[in-house]
């Protein structure tokens, strides 16, 4: 019994293959046809957990929605799902986003951006301008 671990060696030393490389269309679309905001430029950089990592405390009430799909990926990953590069297919129509029957780690990476989006959607209100490109050193 052998055990294979890729291991790539970049200038600063070895790098593991992550979960975390590659980018999600869907989301961005599904973003767009809840909340009509362009997902980069309204959520990317918002507070301390919309975009890339997260911490302290969330600014607001949307922040907020972006803490609590971090976490639905993080319970993806203990279970093997890489939830941020899996692509999957999502219907929208009237103000609903079904997630098309897939694998098990697709629905749930759908799941995890479905309830992120409608989050959004509910907490239009919280959305300030002044949080969207929040820098996380202040987090």
């Amino acid at each position: 019994f052998k055990l294979l671990l890729l291991v790539v060696f970049w200038p600063t030393g070895p790098v593991l293959p992550t979960c975390a490389l590659g980018r999600k269309v869907a989301k961005g679309s599904m973003i767009k046809e809840v909340t009509g905001k362009n997902a980069i430029l309204a959520y990317a950089f918002y507070g301390c957990y919309c975009g890339l990592g997260g911490k302290g405390r969330p600014k607001d009430a949307t922040d907020r929605c972006c803490e609590i799909h971090d976490s639905c990926y993080q319970r993806l990953k203990y279970y093997g799902c890489c939830a941020k590069i899996v692509s999957y297919k999502y219907y929208y129509s009237h103000g609903s986003v079904l997630c098309g029957h897939q694998s098990w780690c697709t629905e749930q990476s759908c799941d995890c951006d479905r309830r992120l989006v409608l989050c959004l959607k509910k907490n239009l209100y919280s959305y300030n301008k002044k949080y969207r490109f929040y820098l996380k050193l202040k987090c």
